[in-house]
């Protein structure tokens, strides 16, 4: 299917692949369908697009191939909702927040976007009595993630 966006135009993606938030995101919750856009010219940022509105877009990171260490509990019922086979369903997901200065790029750590890559169900949860914070730095795991993909690059090119 083809979807109208507002940063990259005209996309095709695979209906088979589009995220459902039963409740929304918190601050988006008209917007339930999304699909996962990633472009090597953005490499390792991803966007989750609003299928429904083209000018919602939210770049984001996997957050376990870029936090060594990230761990939290899923509760139970956040398991239930999201139809959770075993861990090898589960990408986590953080949104991301790109300053002009982009060395002050931080990533929202407390709350995560859990998505069901199997069947297509998406949640985003508040980790509570965490020590993660919504506004973490992570501009030097960003370069260190272009790097490991392009061997040298120039982190100063992000």
């Amino acid at each position: 299917m083809q979807i109208d966006t507002l940063r990259f135009g005209t996309v095709e993606v695979d209906e088979k692949k589009l995220i459902h938030f039963t409740d929304g995101i918190p601050g988006l919750e008209g917007y339930k369908t999304f699909a996962l856009l990633q472009f090597q010219e953005s490499y390792p940022i991803i966007w989750l697009q609003a299928v429904d509105f083209g000018a919602v877009c939210l770049p984001v990171l996997d957050t376990f191939e870029a936090i060594p260490g990230y761990v939290f509990d899923i509760d139970d019922e956040d398991v239930k909702d999201l139809e959770l086979g075993g861990p090898e369903d589960l990408q986590v997901v953080s949104v991301l927040v790109i300053p002009e200065e982009i060395q002050r790029m931080t990533a929202n750590l407390a709350a995560p976007i859990l998505i069901n890559t199997t069947k297509g169900k998406a949640k985003q949860i508040l980790l509570s009595g965490s020590d993660y914070n919504v506004r973490s730095p992570v501009f030097p795991e960003v370069c260190k993630m272009i790097m490991g993909k392009e061997g040298d690059a120039d982190a100063g090119t992000v």
